[in-house]
């Protein structure tokens, strides 16, 4: 443990001893911390990452919910079917009202999918997030048919994230009135925004009624503070802390949890750049195993994650639809290493660069300054930059980063599906950073398998491929760490969904 981090803890061991008691007037409420509100506020379409993804998991409700260990599951929607993965039928559930007292019919999703459909959706990242729609029609008051613009075998688990608002508040307000005053059919209806805070009361009529009264989300842009705040009996949850955090949680009598997500984090190569090679000695798949096989990933997930984590195997996480069981991680040795760069032609290593962002997008400063450590014994120089998150994204939007690879990472939400990478780290991004064509007709295939086997083997394939090629250095899949107060009891978490309506407070 470093001198900063014992000093650290010893200073929150000290707060653990003076921290106040919760009021019992506080009883009936829930408080959650994050480090910041959605800018959309109570806008379902916006995306489904966080930290909207806090918000709506309280509010709104999608078509269906993928469990913490990946399987489907019927949520608003009961059935579901296509012959061509192009056109999807869904029937609704009949004993769902919106917060409002309106009865949740499929005239809602067709509203929904107008709006996600029109230029004015252009804005939403959700759109960007789920295969592409074309129209949605109404068969019955319980049955919507949808329509994609091309077809993809595994829509009912992006349809998790197609959530629904009440669509006379949407058609009265608008997009910008319906975030100010947003009504879904979730286990809690809002109350008002403030400044840095979202109120929230049970909503009694759900058809998942939540078991605490009132809620509140907070944004507490400092992880410290959150954790502070947890600990003085300030919040109930505080989401986003480090794994550091972790022992100071459990010290005041809390729950410390490590909840798997849908990242695989890690390092990507730019391989491509303005559309063509960018050459360097990362073009020669020898040498991205060998910088593979250089850094100790296991002790970066023992020493700096706590041992909360896996180390990755492939762009997938092991929850992931279409995780290859059969891959097995690259070994940490040097010496086979340094061989490999030898035959690849450069026995004395080489220099290289690579971008990190501040706001935490695959590997952070900390780790990339250990796995630099590791590859500088093989030779390797690696030079880091770091630039804010908002820069960084012009970046990867437009596959123009000036250093050799960058902090990357290989999400595979909102449907958890190991396709889902793909999307960015394959010849299907406009503007890839790595395109091999070899592997697009086995990518197109998956997308396509209406047979769940063909549809697994498929993805299989592509992890295998994905696995051998290493486009990128999979360090390790990602982990959530999240504390709770003493007394909140059954809080779960899937990729970040939030169950509601489950969590209570023991008095």
């Amino acid at each position: 443990m470093t001198p900063i981090r014992h000093l650290a803890r010893g200073l929150l061991a000290a707060a653990v001893m003076s921290a106040a008691p919760v009021q019992a007037a506080d009883k009936d409420l829930l408080r959650l911390g994050l480090d910041t509100l959605p800018l959309s506020f109570g806008v379902p379409y916006r995306t489904a990452a966080i930290p909207t993804l806090y918000t709506t998991s309280a509010m709104f409700d999608g078509l269906t919910r993928i469990e913490a260990d990946g399987t489907l599951k019927p949520w608003l929607a009961t059935a579901w079917h296509s012959t061509d993965g192009l056109t999807w039928t869904f029937t609704l559930r009949d004993d769902v009202n919106f917060s409002n007292g309106v009865k949740l019919t499929a005239e809602a999703f067709k509203v929904a999918v107008d709006y996600l459909t029109s230029p004015e959706a252009l804005k939403e990242g959700l759109i960007r997030e789920i295969p592409p729609l074309k129209a949605a029609r109404v068969i019955d008051a319980r049955t919507i048919e949808i329509t994609l613009a091309e077809a993809d075998a595994m829509f009912p688990r992006s349809a998790a994230a197609l959530y629904v608002a009440e669509p006379g508040q949407w058609q009265a307000l608008g997009r910008d009135g319906f975030g100010q005053k947003p009504v879904g059919t979730g286990p809690y209806a809002l109350e008002r925004w403030e400044p840095n805070r979202g109120v929230f009361t049970a909503f009694e009529g759900s058809w998942r009624k939540p078991r605490v009264a009132r809620l509140e989300i907070v944004a507490v842009p400092d992880r410290t503070a959150r954790l502070q705040g947890l600990i003085a009996g300030q919040i109930d949850v505080a989401l986003g802390l480090s794994a550091g955090d972790m022992t100071s949680v459990e010290a005041a009598g809390g729950t410390a949890l490590r909840i798997p997500t849908s990242l695989v984090n890690g390092w990507s190569f730019m391989l491509m750049r303005d559309g063509k090679p960018n050459p360097g000695p990362w073009q020669d798949v020898r040498v991205r195993r060998a910088m593979t096989m250089a850094i100790d990933r296991q002790v970066i997930v023992d020493a700096l994650l706590d041992g909360a984590g896996r180390v990755a195997t492939q762009p997938a996480t092991q929850a992931t639809f279409g995780h290859n069981p059969a891959l097995a991680p690259l070994p940490y040795d040097p010496d086979a290493a340094k061989k490999l760069l030898a035959e690849a032609g450069y026995p004395n290593g080489f220099s290289m660069s690579l971008m990190v962002t501040t706001g935490g997008v695959g590997v952070d400063t900390e780790v990339a300054q250990k796995a630099a450590d590791d590859l500088s014994r093989i030779g390797v120089k690696v030079t880091i930059e770091t630039e804010p998150m908002a820069q960084y994204l012009q970046h990867l939007s437009r596959a123009g980063f000036p250093t050799d690879a960058f902090s990357s990472a290989w999400p595979s939400d909102p449907n958890i599906d190991a396709i889902r990478p793909m999307r960015m780290h394959s010849c299907l991004r406009r503007e890839p950073f790595y395109c091999d064509p070899a592997i697009m007709p086995r990518i197109a295939a998956a997308l396509t398998a209406m047979d769940p086997a063909e549809a697994l083997t498929l993805r299989h394939e592509v992890m295998a491929f994905y696995h051998e090629q290493a486009p990128g250095i999979y360090f390790y899949e990602g982990t959530l760490f999240v504390g709770l107060a003493p007394r909140v009891r059954d809080f779960s978490s899937a990729f970040n969904m939030i169950a509601f309506d489950k969590v209570w407070l023991a008095q």
